[in-house]
């Protein structure tokens, strides 16, 4: 199994994880809502990432829980690119879509 589909099963485990994370703070189960937010901080614990993925990566983690609808990564990279400018690191949106699809992930279209 390559980097990048450990990368993408990350992502969408992670993205699982915060439908899950909003469902139990909806039912206001503390402890569920505090075990779920430590699997998306073991999640997030990457080694070898260029600093420019680590910026894409982090950002990632950081818009997911907090997003309203579903979050889906091979659809984020306006969010990440928007979120690490308003953050004051920005990364071009083009290199976003590079590192989302570097990583095996479907950036391609609008699928919005």
């Amino acid at each position: 199994m390559g980097t990048a589909s450990v990368l993408a099963d990350s992502l969408q485990l992670m993205a699982r994880v915060c439908d899950a994370l909003e469902l139990a703070k909806d039912l206001r189960e503390d402890g569920t809502v505090r075990e779920l937010t430590q699997v998306l901080e073991n999640l997030r614990v990457r080694q070898d990432l260029t600093p420019e993925e680590k910026k894409v990566w982090d950002a990632l983690f950081e818009l997911c829980p907090r997003l309203e609808e579903p979050f889906y990564p091979e659809r984020s990279a306006r969010e990440v690119s928007l979120h690490l400018r308003k953050r004051g690191t920005p990364i071009a949106r083009s290199v976003v879509r590079m590192i989302l699809a570097k990583w095996g992930l479907d950036v391609r279209g609008k699928k919005w």
